[in-house]
């Protein structure tokens, strides 16, 4: 289902509309003075879109997916992204002075 926002109507529930879209699926049309300008759309509804990009340009020999979702794809190649992270998070909290950690 699409529903049509104003902009100051998005502005003032701007979380609200960001869950309907996360958890319910919803795609949201932003209007400014009664025009498309944008939309909301879940990361899902946005991988489709790059996915699609990416294969109208490499049937043209172009690289159209944006860098972000290159990256976040990318990820899922690995096995777990987080992994380095979380640890490096732990190793500098251990080496924290003058705090108790439970971990």
């Amino acid at each position: 289902m699409t529903l049509s926002v104003d902009t100051s109507v998005m502005k003032a529930q701007l979380s609200e509309f960001i869950g309907r879209v996360a958890y319910r699926q919803e795609r949201l049309l932003v209007l400014r003075r009664g025009k498309p300008v944008a939309a909301l759309v879940s990361v899902e509804d946005l991988r489709r879109l790059e996915i699609a990009d990416a294969a109208a340009g490499e049937s043209q020999g172009e690289n159209t997916l944006h860098p972000i979702m290159r990256a976040y794809g990318g990820w899922a190649d690995s096995e777990d992204p987080g992994d380095e992270f979380v640890a490096e998070i732990y190793a500098d909290r251990l080496k924290a002075v003058g705090r108790e950690i439970d971990l």
